[in-house]
C-alpha cells in the first residue's frame, strides 16, 4: 500500500495540470460556446493563477477526485469488465501468452501449475509482483497506469456531473452534448491508455520472473 501511495504522490502534479484543464473547459462551456479556443486559455490562465481560489483547493480536489472511487470500481470502469477485471486475472491464460517476451513452456517449468481460475491467478501474479514490485520496467509501468486510471476516472466525472451541471444551468443542448462527447472521449482513451499499461504491468512482472535465475 506505502509502495502504491508513492507512485501515485509522483503522480500528483500531472493530475493537477488535467484537473485544471477539466474546470476549464467545464467553465468554458458553461459561460459561452462562442469564441471557444480564446475563452478556454483565458479561464486556464485565470484557474492557474498562484494566488487563485482553484488552485489554493487543488490538493483537496485531488484526493476528493481521485479517491471518491474505489479501487475494485475503478479496474471495472478501465477494463470495462464486471467481473475479474484486473489484467491479473487473466495474466497466465490470455496476457502471457500472447507476450513475445515470455516462454511459457520454460514459465510452466519454473513456475510448476499454472491455475485456470482467474481468482487464483490473480493471487499468484500478486505474489510474484510483491517480490518484484521494484523492478525498473514493473515500476515505471505500474506508475503510468496509475496515473491513466485517475485521469480516466477523473475524466468520466466531469463527463456525468459535469453535463449534470450544464443541464441545471440551461446551457443550450448543442454545447452540452459537445461538452459530453469531449469529455466522454477523454474517458475512451484514457481508459485504453490504462488498459495497456495494466497489461503490459502485469506481463513485465512475469518477464522479471523468468529472469530472475
Amino acid at each position: 500500500m506505502k509502495k502504491r501511495e508513492y507512485l501515485k504522490t509522483k503522480n500528483i502534479s500531472i493530475i493537477v495540470i488535467f484537473i485544471i484543464w477539466c474546470i476549464s473547459v467545464y467553465v468554458t462551456f458553461f459561460t459561452g460556446f462562442e469564441a471557444f479556443w480564446s475563452e478556454l486559455q483565458a479561464k486556464y490562465t485565470e484557474l492557474n493563477r498562484e494566488e487563485g481560489l482553484v488552485v489554493a483547493l487543488m490538493p483537496i480536489l485531488v484526493v476528493i477526485l481521485s479517491g471518491i472511487i474505489s479501487s475494485a470500481l475503478k479496474a471495472r470502469l478501465i477494463f470495462w469488465r464486471r467481473r475479474h477485471a484486473l489484467p491479473g486475472h487473466r495474466v497466465f491464460s490470455k496476457l502471457a501468452p500472447k507476450d513475445a517476451r515470455i516462454d511459457m513452456e520454460y514459465l510452466r517449468n519454473k513456475i510448476g501449475t499454472i491455475p485456470d481460475d482467474p481468482k487464483a491467478q490473480n493471487t499468484l501474479w500478486y505474489r510474484l509482483y510483491r517480490k518484484y514490485e521494484d523492478g525498473p520496467t514493473v515500476k515505471h509501468t505500474h506508475r503510468n497506469f496509475l496515473l491513466a486510471r485517475d485521469l480516466s476516472t477523473i475524466s468520466l466525472i466531469f463527463a456525468v456531473f459535469g453535463t449534470i451541471g450544464l443541464i441545471f444551468g440551461s446551457i443550450h443542448f448543442k454545447a452540452l452534448s459537445i461538452y459530453f462527447v469531449v469529455m466522454l472521449a477523454h474517458y475512451i482513451i484514457l481508459s485504453v491508455v490504462a488498459q495497456n499499461h495494466g497489461n503490459r504491468l502485469v506481463c513485465n512482472v512475469i518477464t522479471e520472473y523468468l529472469e530472475d535465475d
